[in-house]
């Protein structure tokens, strides 16, 4: 008789709630458009500005990524090596800003070499060795990921242009209108699951409308420079790829650990990986695409 019940008041529960779920996903909308209204300005100028803000700002934003990386670690159960994770993030793109300025600084494979031997040492004076080395792989491997991406943000400011960081900025805009496209058309038309075991709010229509938003994206930002309109094209395409994947690989870490938001740093955002997920892949490719085409 309860389950019956239950079940018939279930539609009824789901009418009387759903003016919350409006009135929530409104105030988290608003939220997240005045957040980009105030992030996108303050990266655009730190890529403008460069050194010493841009370096210090690249390698800042991956340690604290790789903190809340800590603890949706720990809601899944695991034991991070804290020093491992945060240190080897933080170090690969503060290395990668400083190496050149004095014979001291390591190339970056020494840091990882270096870091690997001494975390995998400290293993064998840990209390326990249940699960050591799935700890040390994860800390390890996510350092990687964070550090090991972010470094790229490097390079790609360096790359020759008529407006100083002018390659950093097309992408986060870029990266940007990606994820804005994507967002809107997939919720007002989104039918088909993108990853549905990963995300499946995620839709085929939602990343197609991302990838064009971003390349016709792409032609525009490159009309005022008189660059190639095929070259941006090109480039808006790339980050489009890379923002959709890097947020598809977030969404398997947050499912893998359980957790809804890396964090609550911005709001409507979440943590401060939630926003960076998408822009971790774009530097790479953003690097070895204007490689590959000569830029």
């Amino acid at each position: 008789m309860t389950a019956v019940s239950s079940a018939a008041d279930s539609p009824r529960n789901e009418r009387a709630n759903a003016p919350t779920r409006e009135r929530a996903n409104g105030r988290g909308l608003v939220l997240r458009i005045l957040s980009g209204f105030i992030a996108v300005p303050l990266l655009i100028a730190i890529a403008y500005l460069g050194n010493p803000i841009y370096g210090l700002f690249i390698a800042l934003a991956s340690a604290y990524a790789a903190l809340e990386v800590r603890g949706m670690l720990r809601a899944g159960g695991y034991s991070p090596l804290d020093w491992l994770l945060v240190g080897l993030a933080a170090l690969l793109p503060l290395d990668a800003w400083l190496i050149g300025s004095s014979p001291l600084i390591p190339d970056p494979i020494v840091v990882v070499v270096v870091l690997v031997v001494l975390s995998l040492t400290s293993l064998l004076i840990r209390p326990t060795s249940e699960r050591a080395l799935v700890d040390w792989a994860l800390s390890l491997g996510l350092a990687l990921y964070l550090g090991g991406l972010m470094q790229f943000y490097v390079p790609l400011r360096a790359v020759s242009s008529s407006l100083p960081g002018f390659w950093v900025i097309a992408l986060m805009v870029l990266s940007w209108v990606c994820d804005s496209s994507a967002f809107f058309v997939g919720g007002a038309l989104g039918r088909t699951s993108l990853a549905p075991t990963i995300s499946p709010k995620k839709s085929v229509e939602g990343a197609i409308a991302g990838l064009v938003g971003a390349a016709i994206g792409g032609l525009i930002l490159g009309l005022p420079f008189g660059l190639s309109p095929l070259l941006m094209l090109g480039y808006g395409f790339a980050i489009g790829v890379a923002t959709i994947v890097g947020d598809l690989i977030e969404s398997l870490l947050k499912r893998q650990t359980g957790v809804k938001d890396s964090g609550v740093l911005i709001p409507g955002h979440g943590g401060l990986l939630d926003r960076m997920d998408s822009l971790l892949l774009c530097a790479p490719v953003a690097v070895l695409y204007l490689h590959a085409v000569g830029a």
